[in-house]
């Protein structure tokens, strides 16, 4: 019944991040097709950013198992129908349309997922985390290889569509014929969750006392840490991604490539993520570790870089080593919570979901115009370990709090 339950949520996982980064593989394409202007990517990513912040108000509101699950599938077959409107759209404003519905969906089963598992099997998170990694990457491989065949980028989205419908076929399925007694043991498992609960709860007001209101302040400034390191974390990678591409393609390297760029990066992460979920080290030590490795890395290259090696063998480092340790950052972010406070007290952290893919996703379309008149492997470095070295401010931050009463 459990390994059902894992296969599920991870076909689930894998089919709703499928379509997170195909924009920038297909939107030369798009503005060819279309006659739209390049920068006007930017304006569809704050869209489908909004869609997402949308969708973690209202979960909030639908986060029971039984209907979080059926909404999983729902959301995974929104997607699908958003990226078919998508194909098919003719003028911008049906671009706008049908991204925002993307950006919904997408964080609708993102953030579900997260409240089931930051319910039910928190310790395997990271693993289970690890098929969005690899579903982002399937994504663009899946499109990347559509267009080397001379297709458009239509057929690419509509054949990804496709996939993403059998994948939450399969899903439902896995639901409806081999757990067919899953809600009786998971109402179960969350009574047996809020007594042990209650009991560590009562066990942290001896150790550091109860919460007040001004320990409440402290909470939500913490929390804004936690999303500052959220979009800290998204903004490296894709970072990791586009201005390493953005550099080789101004010097007119030949090996630059974004689809090859982001499938590095998603491995590093997908990488990270396993190393964790097999270390099982607690939440606050993996997002340390995974923020000093990625600065180190960083530091490194850029020493490198000024001291007149060839830049062109360490984007491979930066770009898998930025994956790696962001994919041990999150979601383990998602857990740094303060089991003193109820389970309404802490919805937000679930927001950290869309702050993370989304909330960043918005900003790299003008991180990366800001430094357009330098790209080389240098200046891309050094922002980026600007952006690291924040990220691991935030981090600090964040949890040299959870310690104070």
């Amino acid at each position: 019944m459990a390994v059902t339950y894992y296969i599920s949520v991870t076909l689930a996982l894998f089919a709703g991040a499928l379509p997170a980064q195909i924009l920038g593989v297909i939107w030369e394409m798009i503005g060819e097709s279309m006659t739209v202007e390049i920068p006007y990517i930017a304006l569809l990513r704050l869209l489908g950013s909004a869609g997402a912040v949308a969708a973690v108000i209202l979960s909030d509101r639908i986060r029971g198992y039984i209907l979080a699950r059926d909404l999983i599938v729902g959301a995974v077959a929104l997607e699908a129908m958003s990226l078919i409107g998508f194909s098919m759209s003719r003028e911008f404003w049906n671009l706008a349309v049908w991204i925002t519905a993307l950006g919904f969906s997408l964080g609708l089963c993102m953030t579900l997922i997260c409240y089931l598992l930051r319910g039910t099997w928190s310790k395997k998170t990271s693993l289970l985390f690890a098929a969005s990694a690899l579903g982002m990457g399937a994504g663009v491989f899946f499109v990347r290889y559509t267009l080397s065949l001379g297709r458009s980028w239509r057929t690419a989205c509509q054949g990804l569509a496709i996939l993403q419908v059998v994948l939450c076929m399969s899903v439902f399925l896995l639901r409806r014929t081999l757990m067919r007694d899953v809600a009786v043991i998971l109402k179960k498992q969350k009574r047996e969750r809020g007594i042990q609960r209650q009991k560590r709860a009562e066990e942290l007001i001896r150790k550091k006392g109860s919460v007040d209101e001004r320990f409440e302040e402290a909470w939500l400034i913490r929390l804004l840490f936690l999303y500052g390191s959220a979009v800290s974390c998204g903004l490296l990678l894709l970072s990791a991604a586009h201005l390493t591409y953005s550099a080789q393609a101004a010097q007119q390297n030949p090996a630059a490539d974004l689809a090859v760029s982001v499938l590095t990066v998603c491995a590093g992460m997908a990488a990270g993520r396993i190393v964790i979920g097999f270390l099982r080290i607690n939440a606050r030590r993996a997002c340390l570790a995974g923020s000093v490795l990625s600065t180190a890395v960083l530091a490194v290259c850029f020493i490198m870089v000024q001291t007149g090696q060839t830049a062109d063998w360490i984007v491979l480092p930066v770009r898998a080593g930025c994956g790696f340790g962001a994919g041990m950052i999150f979601p383990n972010l998602i857990q740094l919570d303060d089991e003193r406070f109820d389970e309404e007290a802490q919805t937000g952290m679930a927001g950290l979901i869309p702050a993370f893919y989304f909330g960043a996703d918005a900003m790299i379309t003008p991180f990366v115009q800001s430094i357009s008149r330098s790209f080389t492997m240098s200046a891309c470095t050094l922002a980026m370990l600007a952006l690291s070295c924040c990220m691991g401010l935030c981090i600090i931050l964040a949890t040299a709090r959870m310690g104070r009463r």
